[in-house]
């Protein structure tokens, strides 16, 4: 008898013990997330008494390039007029804001972003809190509803969100399909069609159509054979598809100059210009292919990087050099990228995530040579990069990073160390990004007529480029952000950051899915 209770109340413990965290799991998956209730501004807004910064014109004078004492009225979402103190008659009842002192620039756009299924609830309001208020996702998701990875309806819909004024986000404008990779990727990925692969031109032909009226841009990457990537950009031309992403590495640096839109990364540039840049390229897809960066940097050849510039600059190829990417790797055994303090706005399982991909580019060549010729790779791509701008190839200002919004201002700082100037920075992150997508009428410039994405800033960026992150007020499509309200969003991304039931549903994205893209 008293056996038999030992037995039940242990079997009382036992399901206890693994039916509680069931149980506290699935409430965290279900659990509703308070939402971040955006800015809705009625009324006229009108900032008065500020300076006006225009990339366009500012990179044809030197600092402090400006419009002094500018009134600016926006109402219905975009700017109504913009002029000199006293010269506008405001509405009754425009909210006025006080921009003595202060500087007004179009708000910035990230050209490099990857969105998942957990970005609104994570760090979809962070690019409204430091003044990005438009963006290009450069993955889209494999399949639909894909557990992880946003897709296009997906970011089209948030979008409309934004715009309507019932989420804290950035416009999403364009979005790309999932990576034309090359063979491997069904290995990893269930349930793709065969054709994913991408190893011949049928199949890269059939990925473009299996795509087409449902993205704006085919992606491409490392490992796509030559002659599949040629059919690709053929299949895409046909149907009316960009192409952009890496430069595959069995294709040359001009070659793909010739058919994408944009490439991505600086370190193409010095893959694709020293003598053994060709034999490199005949052992793509192999285990023979290896980026000896030593090698790349003693051999450098600034002819044939020059040859680069000048077949971007005919064919009007852009190019994402995505500075802060080739950052961690130069210092992934640093302090300054393993503290950063920015880490804080990731979720632990994002962070371990990320720390996983650090630490994997510290073990490829831990010892003291290998470690700096990761950070001569990296100073040497921010030499190319002013090269390239002093050729006149056309810059934007992407990301690639792991922290939203803030990491568009740190790779302004990148340019600035590669030679550009904060006014060509400033271009490269505001009026590039709207001559790309063809909406330089709606965006750009703080101009009667465009759309009121603003940021208002406490110090001049003309003269020191780290002034973009002094912040005042952001406004978007017309609703006015003050300091407080930024700060609100930050705080409030701080505290997803650190919540459980949101850490319930990213596990829970990864069980479902549990593969590495």
């Amino acid at each position: 008898m008293r056996a038999r209770k030992f037995l039940k109340r242990a079997a009382v413990v036992v399901a206890a013990v693994v039916l509680t965290p069931l149980l506290l799991f699935t409430a965290g998956v279900l659990w509703p997330e308070r939402e971040l209730a955006p800015i809705r501004t009625e009324t006229p807004v009108a900032i008065v008494g500020v300076s006006i910064i225009d990339p366009s014109e500012a990179i044809k004078a030197p600092p402090p390039a400006g419009r002094t004492n500018q009134t600016v009225l926006i109402t219905g979402g975009r700017i109504a007029a913009a002029g000199g103190d006293g010269t506008i008659a405001l509405p009754p009842g425009t909210a006025i804001v006080d921009g003595q002192g202060r500087y007004l620039l179009p708000a910035l756009w990230d050209m490099h972003t990857h969105i998942y299924s957990v970005s609104p609830l994570l760090d979809l309001p962070l690019y409204i809190a430091y003044g990005v208020t438009n963006v290009r996702d450069m993955q889209g998701c494999p399949q639909p509803n894909d557990p992880f990875i946003a897709c296009a309806e997906d970011k089209r819909r948030w979008s409309g969100e934004a715009v309507a004024g019932t989420l804290v986000a950035p416009r999403v404008v364009h979005s790309t399909s999932f990576m034309a990779n090359g063979p491997g990727i069904r290995k990893r990925l269930k349930n793709v069609p065969e054709f994913f692969e991408t190893a011949t031109p049928d199949q890269a032909r059939a990925f473009v159509r299996h795509f087409a009226g449902r993205v704006e841009a085919i992606k491409v990457y490392d490992r796509l054979p030559r002659e599949a990537y040629l059919a690709l950009v053929d299949e895409a031309r046909r149907l009316g598809l960009e192409v952009v992403g890496h430069r595959p590495y069995a294709v040359s640096a001009i070659e793909a100059a010739q058919h994408q839109k944009s490439i991505e990364h600086a370190r193409f540039l010095l893959q694709e210009s020293f003598p053994g840049s060709a034999a490199l390229r005949e052992v793509a897809g192999t285990p023979q292919w290896r980026e000896d960066r030593r090698r790349i940097l003693d051999e450098h050849d600034p002819a044939m990087a020059e040859a680069i510039f000048a077949a971007m600059k005919a064919n009007g190829t852009w190019y994402v050099p995505t500075h802060l990417t080739r950052w961690v790797d130069a210092y992934a055994d640093d302090a300054r990228v393993r503290e950063d303090p920015l880490l804080r706005y990731l979720h632990p399982l994002m962070h371990w995530q990320w720390l996983e991909d650090v630490d994997a580019t510290v073990k490829q060549d831990p010892s003291p040579a290998g470690r700096e010729a990761y950070r001569e790779f990296y100073r040497k791509g921010l030499e190319l990069t002013g090269a390239a701008h002093r050729a006149g190839v056309k810059i934007l200002v992407g990301t690639d990073y792991i922290v939203a919004g803030i990491d568009v201002h740190r790779e302004l700082e990148q340019l600035v160390l590669a030679g550009l100037t904060p006014a060509d920075a400033l271009f490269a992150a505001t009026v590039a990004p709207a001559e790309y997508f063809g909406l330089s009428e709606q965006y750009g410039s703080v101009a009667p007529g465009k759309t009121a994405d603003l940021v208002l800033l406490d110090g001049n960026p003309l003269e020191d480029i780290r002034n973009t992150q002094r912040i005042h007020a952001v406004i978007f499509n017309g609703n006015l952000y003050d300091r407080a309200k930024l700060d609100g969003i930050a705080t409030h991304a701080q505290g997803r950051a650190r919540s459980w039931s949101v850490a319930c549903k990213i596990l829970w994205r990864f069980i479902k899915n549990p593969v590495a893209y």
